[in-house]
């Protein structure tokens, strides 16, 4: 798991008045407070509590002391004892427990942003990644600090009333501290992947990816020894490759979990028979068999998917698979299409592939008599395809997604594949 930088200082200011507020009106009622005849006066030094003005000096002194500590635990427990609500004392102890490491994680950000500005801007564009500019270094060094923070929080605080992490929500198969335990040595192996990766400057060279793989066993065995059975279904179920690649699918396909563990299971043997760092290792000769193999196993598995699921819904979740359709998909999110406007523009789609496929296959026409069929079947697609979605989103969409719509007019072989893609082959140009 990355560490991801914040900038705590303002946080600490704004939690500790709260927390200052809040031990006002505690003060108030138990007599630490100092006042004046004026029956406003209450009032008036709750106006000026963010200055601690309200406070007499003792009071003062004693929240000062409370706030400043640089014991957890006996923070916690005055926290408590003053009433506060257990929200506020998690947020104060743990601004406290983290601000010693405030002025070394402003020296590491200091000096990524440092080197960023000392780069020449005609040297390359810099990431959007906030780790980009730390060298392999100083990114242990803060993922270190980010893991003893998380410790010493939950060492003081317990998990009562803790938010989950995002470790606990992605490994929720397992106990908070197992499922942070198994992030630390994910991390770990991530951490070190990437240093190697770094070593490499993107350049590879023989052997390389013998050395990426050999770390990447290392980390399965590690995982598999901490993981019971059950557990290590559950993580491959939600973070495998297989998992990841069918999450993609399923981002646009209404399937249920029941599918999604069929699919699963069918997909995960293939995979684990056939795996694709095995592509990235076999620097040597075989590459060709073991993809032809591979393409013939993977037939195999779309058949079982198709009986498993049936023939409607494996249609649906080879649709949810195509770009052309998941870019629909993304148009309906932005500018909230309706679920009949999206079915009717992708039936559009659908027809025009199908006429333009059986134009493509006539013999009994010539050329130039497909090339004017294709020409009146893109018009009228196009024509449809503003009509549900407008000429500007329409637009948008035919360019994005359907570029075989667009070469259509320019006339060629249209195929469709297995999994229902379309692409339209251009003639080659005659010679002279």
């Amino acid at each position: 798991m990355s560490p991801t930088p914040m900038h705590k200082p303002v946080k600490l200011v704004l939690i500790l008045s709260i927390v200052v507020n809040a031990i006002w009106l505690i003060g108030a009622a138990s007599g630490w407070l100092s006042f004046g005849k004026s029956p406003d006066a209450a009032a008036q030094a709750k106006t000026n509590v963010s200055g601690a003005g309200g406070l007499s000096p003792k009071a003062a002194k004693e929240v000062k002391a409370l706030l400043s500590t640089n014991d957890a635990a006996a923070l916690r427990d005055k926290l408590r004892s003053l009433g506060l609500p257990e929200d506020v004392v998690r947020e104060v102890v743990a601004a406290r427990v983290q601000s010693p490491y405030e002025a070394r994680k402003r020296e590491i950000l200091a000096e990524q942003e440092k080197a960023k500005a000392q780069r020449p801007y005609w040297r390359g564009k810099f990431s959007w990644s906030w780790d980009e500019g730390l060298t392999n270094e100083q990114y242990n060094e803060m993922s270190k600090i980010w893991r003893d923070e998380r410790k010493q929080v939950t060492q003081v605080l317990g998990r009562d009333g803790e938010i989950p992490s995002q470790a606990q929500i992605m490994y929720a198969f397992l106990s908070p501290d197992r499922a942070e335990q198994f992030a630390d040595m994910k991390s770990d192996y991530g951490d070190m992947r990437r240093e190697v990766e770094q070593g490499m400057s993107n350049f590879r060279m023989p052997g390389d990816n013998a050395q990426l793989k050999l770390l990447d066993d290392e980390y399965k065995r590690d995982a598999d020894a901490f993981l019971t059975p059950d557990e290590k279904m559950e993580n491959d179920l939600r973070s495998s490759s297989t998992a990841r690649n069918l999450q993609y699918a399923f981002t646009d396909f209404d399937g249920t979990e029941d599918e999604y563990k069929t699919i699963f299971a069918l997909q995960h043997a293939l995979d684990e028979k056939y795996p694709t760092d095995s592509m990235m290792a076999n620097e040597g000769g075989g590459m060709a068999d073991f993809l032809k193999e591979r393409e013939a196993a993977q037939k195999e598995v779309d058949a079982q998917i198709k009986d498993a699921l049936g023939d409607e819904r494996y249609a649906d979740y080879l649709r949810a698979q195509r770009q052309d359709y998941k870019s629909l998909q993304a148009a309906a999110r932005r500018f909230n299409l309706d679920e009949d406007t999206v079915a009717e523009t992708y039936q559009v789609r659908d027809d025009t592939a199908s006429a333009a496929k059986q134009i493509s296959d006539d013999t009994s026409l010539s050329a130039e008599q497909k090339n004017e069929a294709y020409a009146a079947l893109a018009e009228q697609a196009t024509g449809q395809i503003h009509a549900a979605l407008g000429d500007d989103v329409g637009d948008a969409y035919i360019n994005n997604a359907l570029v075989w719509l667009k070469n259509l007019p320019k006339g060629g072989t249209v195929k469709i594949d297995e999994k229902g893609n379309v692409s339209v082959s251009q003639p080659k140009p005659e010679k002279p």
